[in-house]
């Protein structure tokens, strides 16, 4: 026999003090009774009384809480077969590697921010499919669909802007390389999450929205950013070196381009998000998402084990039914003579 829940045998504890507590005021019961007179006359004292049936009522009650604490630990015993059947979509996080994606204007950065969305978005699917690409200038698979969120979520720690030497934003490519990703779906729902700060460096945008629309691709865009902006750090070898500047020497400020992101999603029947917070911006693509025709994706047996805490706590109602319908007096007919 195995058990479901066996850290509720701390209830024994209880149970110990139930029967330490009952077995000591007994005995009181018996040193008082004895002051009243010798042994062999407390019959005569006390005639309605019955030690045997005081004992046969404390050995039911705590049977039955003893049956009750089996019952809260979940005793579990056999298997039986079920069939499970997963349904849901297929997905593509698609994350901009761009050198703005460093800005600080929103904390800790847009890359950061960017990691830990796509992190927490990841526990909150269930039967979904989902890969993993990363875009600047060129566009990189980096995870085919899967339903391996925890080998996703270990590519994650390693994607920052350094990983695509060619700096740029080209959603043209990105759109492209998540669209190789989902053209053997079955799904009728396929999905490309794209979190970006907007940047279109290529112009690419119409043509995105094109791919996306031939393909019958879902764009959910995630703004990442803020209308003020900040200065784009550079980085070399993991150091910042300096701030990005134009030809004019001047420091370039990155900030949050909306109007692609929204085109993108206006056009492709999909939906965009400015991620203020990590949980709304969850809420908000998890909402959008229920909205759309999910497909079975996998049915598969699984055994799992009977619960057959019924039964003992079926014996603990019986006696403590039995409990309540016995007393410890004796009834006589006859009167004492």
């Amino acid at each position: 026999m195995q058990w479901g829940d066996f850290g509720q045998i701390i209830w024994l504890i209880a149970l110990a003090v139930i029967v330490f507590l009952s077995i000591n005021v007994y005995r009181w019961r018996e040193r008082v009774k004895s002051t009243f007179a010798d042994k062999h006359l407390l019959p005569f004292i006390f005639p309605m009384v019955s030690s045997r049936k005081f004992l046969f009522k404390l050995f039911l009650s705590c049977s039955a809480v003893l049956l009750i604490i089996i019952a809260l630990m979940d005793p579990l015993l056999g298997q039986k077969e079920i069939e499970v059947k997963r349904e849901g979509i297929d997905i593509v996080f698609v994350s901009d590697l761009s050198s703005s994606m460093n800005v600080q204007d929103v904390a800790p950065s847009r890359i950061e921010k960017s990691r830990k969305f796509i992190g927490d978005m990841l526990h909150q699917l269930g039967g979904d499919r989902t890969g993993l690409v990363v875009f600047a200038a060129n566009a990189f698979a980096i995870s085919p669909l899967t339903n391996d969120y925890a080998a996703i979520e270990s590519y994650l720690s390693n994607v920052n802007t350094e990983l695509i030497s060619s700096q740029g934003t080209d959603f043209e490519k990105a759109i492209q390389e998540a669209s190789k990703l989902l053209e053997k779906s079955a799904n009728s729902s396929k999905m490309i999450v794209i979190i970006s700060d907007g940047e279109d460096n290529e112009n690419s945008t119409t043509n995105a929205i094109k791919l996306a629309n031939d393909n019958n691709i879902h764009i959910a865009s995630i703004g990442i950013g803020t209308d003020k902006g900040g200065p784009i750090p550079m980085y070399y070898n993991g150091y910042q070196d300096d701030y990005k500047r134009d030809n004019s020497g001047n420091t370039v400020i990155s900030k949050l381009e909306s109007n692609n992101l929204r085109k993108l999603a206006e056009q492709t029947n999909g939906t965009y998000i400015q991620l203020n917070t990590i949980q709304e911006g969850i809420s908000n693509l998890s909402l959008y998402k229920t909205r759309l025709n999910k497909n079975e994706i996998a049915t598969s047996t699984t055994k799992n084990m009977n619960h057959i805490f019924q039964w003992f706590l079926g014996f603990a109602v019986l006696l403590l039914f039995i409990e309540l319908l016995t007393s410890e007096y004796k009834f006589f007919k006859s009167r004492i003579k």
